[in-house]
């Protein structure tokens, strides 16, 4: 390092890593000044540098502050959020695969992706994902899930622009029979020959906060069946996370 500045390379890295500390430290979400606070850095500076961290998906923005970001969820899989999302999981899981004993998966909306916070592995091999994989929100029973309950235009504007006007108005009539039954059904729309069927987790104001699938193979996978069990799983684990 060539002097004592803080806009050294060095120093801004040894910053940026107090920064992310400070936050995982907190067990949710944290402010700027509670953050400059913990580092000694200076609040303009946390600030500037927590701009430039939730604009590369380290951080995310909360109501209150700021929390880790799925970016290094998806490099470590140890995320603050997707963490207390698996904790809570846990034991839906356990009972849904002990009903099942398919692949399952609870995964959260990154942009146009489906991120997986936790996997239990199934019949399928190979597996179709895995913590921390992305799959497409446009086709997956897990992105339609959450999908149907969104209120973000944007997010479904970007799908529709890659749609003509038949499979547009097909896939709108698709989310508003998800919205009634808080069922998703994908038909090997992802996984050539794999079967899934998802429902949403959804916050005490009904707004979507992941998605829990099970997915097995088309040969012997019975949505129908399976339809019931996933959709009390989801809302089991939605309870769950509004403790």
């Amino acid at each position: 390092m060539r002097s004592g500045r803080w806009d050294e390379p060095v120093s801004v890295l040894d910053r940026i890593i107090a920064i992310l500390e400070a936050v995982r430290e907190s067990e949710g979400s944290t402010s700027i000044t509670r953050i400059a606070v913990a580092t000694g850095t200076p609040k303009s500076t946390v600030s500037r540098l927590v701009r430039d961290l939730v604009r590369q998906r380290y951080l995310a923005r909360t109501d209150d502050g700021v929390v880790i970001g799925l970016r290094l969820f998806e490099l470590g899989a140890r995320a603050s959020g997707p963490r207390r999302l698996s904790l809570a999981a846990v034991p839906v899981l356990a009972e849904l695969f002990n009903a099942t004993g398919e692949h399952l998966n609870v995964a959260v909306q990154d942009g146009r992706d489906m991120v997986s916070v936790i996997s239990v592995q199934g019949r399928l091999r190979p597996a179709p994902s895995r913590a921390g994989v992305r799959v497409p929100s446009a086709t997956t029973a897990l992105g339609k899930a959450v999908l149907a309950f969104s209120n973000d235009e944007s997010e479904l504007g970007h799908i529709w622009m890659g749609l003509d006007r038949s499979a547009r108005l097909a896939w709108e009539r698709e989310l508003a029979c998800v919205r009634t039954s808080s069922v998703a059904i994908d038909r090997c729309g992802t996984f050539p020959g794999v079967v899934g069927v998802a429902s949403p987790v959804l916050s005490p104001q009904r707004q979507p906060v992941a998605a829990i699938s099970v997915a097995g193979p088309v040969a012997d996978m019975d949505p129908q069946r399976m339809a019931p069990l996933v959709r009390h799983a989801a809302r089991l684990l939605s309870q769950r996370l509004a403790l």
